[in-house]
């Protein structure tokens, strides 16, 4: 695992997947980090959390220099919707809920 901070933004590097996280007042999934830190997952249209801003694509950049070949995200409705981040596709978290590894765990709230 590893992690990148930009800004408020907050890369989580598993194999060749970059979880992006941000701090939000209601994102309803998140990711548990051995069980004890939690962590929510960026909304692309900013309904809770300010969305796609400069950071993630900041983060997804650094991300792809250490492998990465997918975004993990919550993606946008409509017109909010982004399929791919800094060249790289999205995918939607809500295809990814459960055990990642032994220490990773995404939970829907």
């Amino acid at each position: 695992m590893q992690v990148i901070l930009i800004g408020s933004a907050r890369g989580i590097l598993l194999g060749e997947d970059i979880h992006i996280l941000r701090r939000s007042s209601s994102s309803s999934y998140t990711m548990a980090v051995d069980s004890r830190t939690w962590y929510r997952y960026c909304c692309q249209d900013g309904c809770c959390d300010r969305g796609l801003q400069p950071d993630v694509r900041e983060v997804v950049e650094a991300a792809k220099e250490q492998g990465a070949t997918r975004v993990i995200i919550r993606t946008g409705q409509g017109s909010y919707y982004h399929g791919s981040i800094a060249g790289l596709p999205v995918s939607d978290v809500s295809s990814h809920v459960g055990m990642l590894d032994e220490g990773h765990m995404i939970i829907r709230r």
